[in-house]
């Protein structure tokens, strides 16, 4: 079981309660971002219609191996309000653990989102893989896992706090 995403279902429940007025306020301002892989022929494409619940920086090895990078900028998505617009039949999946679902583009490689068992109302989605024109609609609020960060790294002095392991977001309520 995920335990780093344990609660998330509780925590966007007791949010939309508490930020009913900022949640219609946000979904009043016409918000959407859009992304996709790097193939310049029939790329996947996607959007989503809401701002993120919330996003991250994760230095987790298993997003760190995927992604190939010192560190993963996660958007936390309303799987209602995500959408794969083209290139469907391009997507792949691969199983970094029996829960977790990550989707690819077969062709390109290119790792855009996943989804993960234990929390069927909400996509992650890999924020680079978003256009850079595009709002992403939350800022990162946090550093998870800096415990297994690269020991080549050194996270910048943000102010946003770092967490050696899973935390929940300071603006989840």
């Amino acid at each position: 079981m995920f335990h780093w995403l344990r609660g998330l279902t509780e925590r966007f429940s007791a949010h939309k309660q508490s930020e009913s007025g900022r949640q219609e306020a946000m979904a009043d301002d016409n918000f959407k971002a859009v992304g996709g892989c790097r193939c310049d022929t029939n790329p996947v494409r996607y959007e989503y219609t809401k701002r993120p619940f919330e996003t991250h920086f994760c230095c987790c090895t298993d997003c760190t191996d995927i992604c190939g990078g010192a560190l993963a900028l996660i958007s936390v998505v309303e799987r209602n309000a995500f959408d794969v617009t083209s290139g469907e039949s391009k997507i792949k999946n691969y199983d970094t653990k029996p829960t977790c679902h990550r989707r690819f583009c077969g062709e390109c490689g290119c790792h855009m989102f996943l989804y993960v068992d234990a929390f069927p109302d909400f996509v992650l989605v890999h924020v680079p893989t978003l256009d850079r024109e595009s709002n992403v609609g939350t800022d990162p609020d946090r550093w998870v896992f800096t415990n297994s960060k690269h020991p080549m790294v050194t996270i910048p002095d943000d102010g946003l706090p770092r967490h050696p392991g899973w935390a929940n977001s300071p603006n989840a309520g």
